[in-house]
């Protein structure tokens, strides 16, 4: 995990859904609501992908990175809307029991047997992406999210990725 990462965790600066005493509701929304924005940055690497069609719409799943820290892995992936028409169905299927988060989102360790679930903060929130009521997703729109989990033991050199309603991506690499 990145030094500053490690820091906002240890600091509880909010980041994860604490109180900051007095913020409004909207304050809360992630700016961009969670797109990301065309740059002149290089694309992210692909360490794993998979394209759907889902009530008509085109997307594609890429899963960028799963770092592995001290005591925890660290997933990143993107969902990109390549079809032709607007969408917003990317952002109602990601999380467990209705949570408008990426929580349902699992690591696998097929070796051990054992299925990682998003960590959880002192509220029982997930230490992961979230997101909040409907977004338009509109064609070659990318929204970026990240995961953190328990890490697997040493030896575990790749993880599945399953994504509700996605699939299982196999043999992605820990960096």
């Amino acid at each position: 995990m990145s030094l500053t990462a490690c820091t906002l965790l240890l600091t509880g600066c909010g980041v994860f859904g604490g109180d900051d005493g007095g913020s409004s509701e909207a304050s809360k929304e992630p700016v961009n609501g969670g797109k990301v924005d065309p740059g002149d940055a290089e694309a992210r690497e692909t360490l794993a992908s998979q394209d759907i069609s889902m009530i008509g719409t085109d997307l594609h799943y890429a899963v960028h990175e799963l770092s592995r820290g001290a005591k925890t892995v660290e997933l990143t992936f993107s969902v990109t809307n390549i079809g032709d028409e607007e969408s917003g169905i990317v952002f109602s299927f990601l999380g467990r029991g209705g949570k408008e988060d990426v929580s349902g989102v699992k690591l696998i360790d097929p070796d051990n047997g054992k299925v990682h679930l998003p960590a959880t903060d002192s509220n029982g929130d997930c230490v992961c992406s979230s997101y909040s009521g409907s977004m338009s997703f509109e064609p070659d729109d990318s929204v970026l999210y990240s995961a953190t989990y328990g890490a697997p033991p040493e030896d575990v050199k790749t993880m599945d990725v399953s994504i509700p309603n996605v699939g299982t991506l196999t043999d992605v690499p820990l960096s």
